[in-house]
């Protein structure tokens, strides 16, 4: 809310706008850096050995997420509404690694094991 009331301030706009191309750059590069580490350690406390369909999840869910760079005319046989939703990777790989997982392993648990999840996810 607080960055929506300052989106609307002229003199927070021209200070946004002033910020050089290369600083943006540098802070995105360190911010998509610590989202991509910080699903690494995530994945890196999944047991791929005693459940094997949660290797299967990642794998597919990763292979979704390349297609847009693999192949980007992979949309021209799709509904045009469709468009904006598949040409990114992130939101691809996001609905296959949830619907995958729903489809192997179930939502089965409790609220106190996905709070304990959660809070994993946050250190």
């Amino acid at each position: 809310m607080i960055l929506i009331v300052l989106g609307l301030v002229p003199k927070m706009g021209a200070l946004v706008e002033s910020i050089p191309t290369m600083v943006l750059g540098g802070a995105g590069l360190v911010m998509f850096g610590m989202v991509a580490a910080t699903g690494i350690r995530i994945l890196a406390g999944v047991n791929f050995t005693a459940n094997r369909n949660n290797l299967f999840v990642v794998a597919v869910s990763l292979g979704m997420g390349m297609i847009p760079l693999v192949a980007p005319n992979f949309k021209q046989w799709m509904p045009h509404g469709l468009h904006p939703l598949i040409e990114s990777g992130i939101l691809l790989a996001s609905i296959s690694a949830v619907l995958l997982n729903l489809f192997f392993n179930g939502a089965s648990g409790t609220q106190d094991e996905a709070k304990s999840a959660a809070s994993l996810a946050d250190h």
